[in-house]
């Protein structure tokens, strides 16, 4: 059997992975790693530690999962067999970002949280699934099941990021990457910058927007295998 850990990204959990198991032979488990409500990366990653298997893992993360897989690889390279990042870069947020968090986090503390917007989510997508009405609930049914205490603990946690790239690159594991052509969030010099690198294998995902898993899980399957298992 192969295992393979996976983190969700921000207001994440595990549905993120459901549709694309069903692509997956039964001898290739997605198995769920919900992330740590801990208080700084640092912490989140020594949460995880005590979490997973001693013996190296196969490690996959969505988004700010993707980071935290990034950031416990590099601090801890013998507790990982295999890297795949998705949706992220493992680099540290723009000024503009961090920023726009704060706001976020100001506006929460004293307004309260009522759930993602649906201009939010839609944003998520790839243009074909923005209209894509069980994806927006979704995406939806995710956040509000996390809630403001989830969604305050994992902006403040996560405001800080060193990049990760150089460190990434020093990693003797396969690394793979996969994201979406139309993913928004990332930009075009961090996507440029991590090519020139040459630090994982990288795969464009066409017509795709952030949450591959979910807007193409059987192409997220299919990478997960060449990845993970073939």
């Amino acid at each position: 059997m192969t295992e393979i850990h996976c983190l969700p990204g921000t207001m994440c959990d595990d549905r993120l992975w459901q549709q694309a198991s069903r692509y997956l032979d039964q001898s290739t488990v997605l198995t769920h790693q919900a992330i740590p409500l801990e208080n700084s990366l640092d912490d989140m990653v020594a949460c995880l530690l005590t979490r997973l298997p001693e013996s190296p893992v196969n490690l996959l993360g969505f988004s700010m999962g993707a980071y935290l897989a990034a950031a416990l690889t590099v601090k801890h390279p013998h507790r990982v067999k295999r890297l795949m990042l998705v949706s992220n870069l493992a680099t540290g947020l723009p000024e503009a970002e961090r920023q726009q968090r704060r706001v976020a986090l100001n506006w929460v503390a004293k307004q309260g949280y009522s759930g993602i917007p649906r201009k939010k989510a839609q944003s998520m997508l790839g243009l074909s699934c923005q209209n894509n009405e069980h994806l927006i609930a979704l995406i939806q049914a995710m956040d509000e099941t996390l809630g403001e205490a989830s969604l305050v603990q994992q902006l403040t946690a996560s405001l800080e990021r060193p990049d990760l790239i150089a460190l990434l690159k020093e990693l003797t594991i396969p690394v793979h990457v996969l994201v979406g052509t139309e993913d928004g969030l990332l930009s075009a010099s961090d996507r440029q910058r991590f090519k020139d690198s040459q630090t994982a294998e990288w795969v464009d995902i066409d017509d795709c927007g952030h949450m591959i898993p979910i807007e193409q899980p059987p192409l997220f399957a299919k990478y997960v295998r060449a990845c993970f298992v073939e």
